[in-house]
Parts: C-alpha cells; sequence; structure tokens
C-alpha cells in the first residue's frame, strides 16, 4: 500500500489485482474461480473470467458441472466435457481489436499453458498472477520464456486490501 498521513491506497499491482478477483466473482464455473485483467498504460483495456462461451449454458443453468454430469473427474484435462473458456482467454476475447502488444495481464490464476499460447499470441509482455492454477508440468513457464513474456507471482495481502474496501463500502456514504 502507498502510503499517506490523511489516507492510504493500493499499489497499482494491489489494484488491477483486486480487480482480477473482483471479475473472478462472475466465474460461472462450479469448480474454480479464476478472473483476468489486460492492462496497458495503466488502463483497464479488458477483463474476462472462467465460464462457457456466449449461447451456451453455464454449469450454473444446467444446474451440476457437466463434467461431473459425466462421471469425468475434476483432475482430468482436456478431456472435452467442459464447456468453459478461461479468464485469460475471455479478457483477450472481450478487448473489441484493441491493441495488446506490449500490455501486463492480471490473474488469479497461474495460466495454463492453452492460455500461454494465446496470451503470446495476443502480444501481451508480462503475466502477474495471485495463486498457482493446479495443472502439474505445465509448459507455461517455458513458452513464456521463449516469447520474451515477465511472469511474476505476486504477494498480495487480501485482508489488508479487503479491509481498506469494507471500510470504503461502510463508511462512504454513512
Amino acid at each position: 500500500m502507498e502510503h499517506n498521513k490523511e489516507f492510504s491506497r493500493p499499489t497499482w499491482d494491489d489494484y488491477f489485482m483486486t480487480v482480477a478477483l473482483a471479475v473472478a466473482s462472475r466465474a460461472s464455473c462450479v469448480k474454480i474461480n479464476g478472473g483476468a485483467v489486460i492492462v496497458k498504460d495503466k488502463r483497464i483495456i479488458s477483463t474476462g473470467y472462467n465460464g462457457s462461451p456466449q449461447g451456451i449454458g453455464s454449469c450454473f443453468s444446467l444446474g451440476e458441472c457437466r463434467k461431473a454430469k459425466k462421471g469425468v473427474k475434476w483432475e482430468e484435462k482436456n478431456t472435452g466435457n467442459c464447456f468453459a473458456v478461461h479468464a485469460e482467454v475471455n479478457a483477450i476475447i472481450q478487448t473489441s481489436g484493441e491493441n495488446m502488444k506490449g500490455a501486463t495481464m492480471y490473474s488469479v490464476l497461474f495460466p495454463c499453458a492453452d492460455c500461454a499460447k494465446v496470451i503470446v499470441g495476443a502480444g501481451i509482455k508480462e503475466v502477474i498472477y495471485f495463486r498457482n492454477y493446479r495443472e502439474q508440468n505445465s509448459q507455461t513457464k517455458e513458452i513464456f520464456d521463449l516469447a520474451g513474456v515477465k511472469l511474476r507471482k505476486m504477494d498480495y495481502d487480501s485482508k489488508e486490501i479487503l479491509g481498506k474496501l469494507e471500510h470504503i463500502a461502510n463508511d462512504t456514504f454513512a
């Protein structure tokens, strides 16, 4: 947090990761809440969360996880049974043609290898993430290294940030 004798404000990293966490709250996957924010010149150009593509029912509207319904274990990847698009890809899709070259992505989760390929293709040059993704032996780091994409795990104090948000929500209009 940046401190001033009258008030404190979050750093840019804290601010954008807080937005990514808020975006993740909209995820329509019943198993994992992912959120991503794409930033260029300290301006948010797009957000995305885990969820089904437009026009396809989500797990919420279907009443259960599609993988669970078909008896597929949560850990099994790339079975073709999940319709959800990852937050990182949804954020890229939502940019409406905005130039992402040199942009930074804030992601709640460490991107999977498939998302890493899309991130590289979009021209994003830095990815900052909060938590590790469950995927083991990911090629993400190798893909980012080869493409020159900087990858950084963020030290994020959610209690401090959430405390500040609660204070703002309770006291701003009181």
